[in-house]
């Protein structure tokens, strides 16, 4: 399937006179990050000079969620220096410390937690995600979940009289708090029912190198591992896993994935299971199966089908599928009940951790066939001299993960975007196996 190109100046002159929104018209946009912000600067420059206006629940300015991991840990960033600039010229109608609590699609309206009713004429949902701690797990010092810049802050705050971090989840946020971790000379301890780190993101044979890696730096691993009790003893935190072992740490920092914010929807006549269903072009789909008037979603609570790799709704929870996502959506309500080109987004992404720049383009899956690339053959520390993973589906390839391969990467990924088809190359079928083989007993062996 062909992405859309970006309009010409003709183009956008000519949607500018179709748009189905006027002067007079509101537009409301739930959610101040990424995708709320893009679908705000989209409607601008596709020509709606009506009202916007875009309900954030954080107090301040957004900012750039992955330096909670990272920089606001480590001190090398305050607060004020990940805050994102609101561009004025917009006219934008930012709303603060609003959350949203209610939708009434009959009137055209939201509630805020302000008590404070907003109508709309056109509606973007961009609410995002949100982290929250296990059931049943107690709240108290030293127990934080990492989502927001207050979250990181007091985390970073308590890390100052901490000796021993427990990090329960070994996704890309896991890794990234644990690498911080170190990198402060506190002990790190990752805990993660998955043998090895970052599978969702990664993939196994890679999870497996960028643990092996990680151990080597001094983070303690427990993979293989469930937490079963989690207790707070004498001032420390005590967490019991499934072998009967425990983990005795200062803080807990549970990193074990977000949840669609989708709460506020509930009785609204949406399909919000697992996530607010929309159709290809974004457009938000009722429980009956037919897509809401006037209302379009972008972002990472959003399931849509992808249809650059399949017809089944998906989720893409990147700063960059949600900036495309914005985009598109912004166009999708702009043209009213016009048809609009499919919504395909090749997910991106990337992380430094531990001296490891690790690269990831496009979606895959276990059952794809893998292609182990080794950019220096026959050194130990395979991540850290480079690595890529290719996953090839119908001899076509459809994700690719680098790590400390970067030049690489840009080379195949920019074919990628420009819908090159990439074919399989022959390759040993035991490649995979035995590369992964090998990093279970380093990884072993340095644990």
């Amino acid at each position: 399937m062909r992405r859309p190109r970006q309009s010409s100046r003709a183009g956008l002159s000519m949607a500018r006179r179709s748009i189905a929104y006027g002067w007079s018209d509101r537009i409301l946009v739930i959610g101040g990050g990424p995708a709320g912000m893009a679908a705000t600067e989209e409607l601008r420059r596709q020509g709606f000079a009506g009202d916007i206006t875009l309900l954030c629940d954080e107090p301040d300015a957004p900012y750039d969620r992955p330096a909670c991991s990272k920089s606001l840990l480590t001190g090398h960033a305050r607060p004020q220096d990940v805050r994102m600039p609101i561009d004025g010229s917009l006219e934008v109608n930012w709303m603060h410390g609003r959350r949203a609590v209610e939708i009434d699609m009959r009137r055209r309206s939201v509630l805020t937690q302000t008590d404070e009713e907003y109508p709309f004429d056109g509606l973007v949902l961009a609410t995002g995600s949100y982290a929250s701690l296990p059931k049943g797990w107690p709240a108290g010092p030293g127990m934080h979940v990492l989502h927001s810049v207050d979250e990181a802050w007091q985390l970073r705050r308590d890390l100052r009289n901490a000796e021993r971090i427990a990090i329960v989840g070994g996704g890309i946020t896991g890794c990234e708090t644990a690498c911080a971790v170190r990198e402060l000379a506190r002990e790190a301890v990752m805990i993660d029912p998955k043998p090895y780190v970052m599978g969702r993101a990664v993939g196994e044979p890679v999870g497996y190198l960028i643990a092996e890696e990680h151990a080597r730096f001094g983070v303690e691993m427990r993979l293989g591992r469930r937490v079963k009790e989690v207790e707070r003893r004498r001032g420390r935190w005590r967490l019991l896993l499934d072998d009967g072992s425990s983990v005795h740490a200062d803080i807990v920092v549970a990193t074990l994935g977000e949840k669609p914010d989708t709460d506020f929807l509930e009785g609204a006549g949406i399909d919000i299971s697992r996530g607010i269903l929309c159709d290809e072009s974004l457009r938000v789909v009722g429980t009956e199966g037919e897509t809401v008037e006037g209302v379009v979603a972008a972002g990472a609570a959003v399931r849509w089908p992808n249809l650059l790799y399949s017809n089944e709704p998906m989720m893409v929870g990147q700063w960059i599928a949600a900036v495309e996502m914005g985009h598109a959506a912004a166009r999708t309500l702009l043209a009213g009940d016009r048809e609009m080109p499919p919504v395909g987004i090749v997910p991106r992404y990337w992380t430094l951790q531990n001296g490891l720049r690790v690269m990831v383009a496009g979606d895959f899956k276990p059952t794809d066939h893998i292609v182990m690339t080794e950019m220096r053959p026959g050194r130990k520390d395979t991540a850290r001299a480079g690595v890529m993973a290719s996953y090839y589906r119908d001899d076509e390839l459809v994700g690719l993960i680098a790590v400390n391969a970067a030049r690489a990467f840009t080379e195949v990924t920019r074919a990628m975007l420009i819908d090159t088809p990439v074919r399989v190359a022959p390759k040993p079928k035991s490649q995979p196996e035995s590369t992964r083989t090998a990093s279970r007993r380093r990884l072993a062996a340095v644990s």
